[in-house]
């Protein structure tokens, strides 16, 4: 209701919804505790919610279908590589670069990939889940390709995609940090975000984001 920019207050949510007012307050508020709305933060009152970056995110895996976060962050890195140079051969991800980067199967003292956070059959499964959707099909082994017909389709997205590669690349860097490892066998570890969350309640004492 919410994407792709629009603003609204609890009443207006609540008889979009068709619940009562309350019910729909306690929602949003859990909401915006999670992250996935914003608020202006000077109004103080009649408060217009609106989708954070993540709200979108989450909006657009919806929108496709229902496809899981961890396929649309595979989604969004194909579609950035192709959206540099569509009409190259080269235009194709290579999905062990994701698995290099997520796979805890790669995660061991020589290539101490500290942001692994998914099994090879979890990214597989989720791979699957774009391909059955018609949203990518096999270049060759191991390289993922948008048709040009899909490409264009997605393109109503672009700006979610382009922010959800962007944000994949920090939070891997910030994975990466020596300091962070220890979090890699932590049992609250159970998905990206809360991996996430989790090294970001770590490091609020030395850093700010």
């Amino acid at each position: 209701m919410l994407y792709p920019d629009i603003r609204f207050t609890v009443s207006q949510i609540a008889c979009n919804i068709n619940k009562p007012c309350l019910y729909t307050k306690k929602i949003v508020l859990q909401m915006h505790s999670d992250g996935y709305l914003l608020y202006d933060e000077k109004k103080k009152y009649n408060r217009e919610y609106f989708l954070s970056n993540t709200g979108r995110w989450f909006a657009v895996c919806v929108k496709l279908d229902y496809i899981s976060f961890q396929s649309l962050c595979i989604l969004s890195q194909t579609y950035c590589k192709v959206k540099q140079d569509p009409n190259s051969k080269a235009s194709c991800y290579m999905l062990s670069k994701f698995r290099d980067a997520f796979d805890k199967s790669y995660d061991d003292e020589d290539r101490s990939c500290a942001s692994a956070v998914y099994t090879s059959r979890n990214i597989s499964r989720s791979i699957q889940m774009l391909i059955d959707r018609n949203l990518l099909y096999w270049a060759n082994e191991d390289f993922a390709r948008i048709s040009p017909g899909v490409f264009d389709h997605l393109q109503k997205y672009d700006n979610d995609f382009v922010s959800l590669t962007s944000w994949q690349s920090k939070m891997f860097e910030k994975c990466r940090k020596e300091q962070f490892k220890v979090v890699m066998t932590s049992p609250e570890k159970k998905n990206l975000f809360s991996f996430i969350a989790q090294i970001n309640r770590n490091e609020r004492p030395t850093l700010t984001s």
